[in-house]
């Protein structure tokens, strides 16, 4: 598991979210939550490794919002529960990306490659990244 992959877990155990990590699953099987359980599951045999840290966030942010149901992770889906979710996500990885680089230095676009963010996110990625810096005084 890569560093922001760790954090991010820590982050939702730090939060009451239990999680399995598991090579069982196909490439192509997204990672998913229970919230009813307060677990995530984590597929480490993902095909897309980089979006690990986005995902486990995604789904953390589904069960600390409570959602319904079993859910799997899909970041274009454009209903609200999956919206929030992925506000969510952003805002657990804008910290852990962006602790000790300066403002100026800061680059939405290097911020979503490093986690495979779908760029329809864009526009949540750099809100989160202005407040984040805004709450800091920077």
């Amino acid at each position: 598991m890569n560093d922001f992959l760790i954090r991010v877990l820590n982050y939702g155990f730090a939060h009451g979210v239990a999680y399995e990590a598991t090579t069982l699953l196909s490439p192509v099987t997204p990672c998913a939550a229970n919230p009813k359980r307060n677990r995530i599951v984590i597929n480490l045999m993902f095909h897309n490794q980089q979006q690990l840290p986005f995902q486990a966030a995604h789904e953390i942010q589904h069960v600390l919002n409570h959602d319904e149901g079993v859910l799997y992770f899909h970041p274009t889906t454009k209903t609200a529960m999956e919206s929030a979710a992925n506000r969510g996500a952003v805002d657990i990885l804008v910290p852990m990306y962006f602790d000790g680089i300066d403002p100026e230095d800061a680059n939405v676009t290097r911020f979503m490659e490093a986690f495979a963010i779908p760029g329809n996110l864009t526009d949540t990625c750099t809100e989160a990244i202005r407040v984040w810096y805004t709450k800091r005084g920077e």
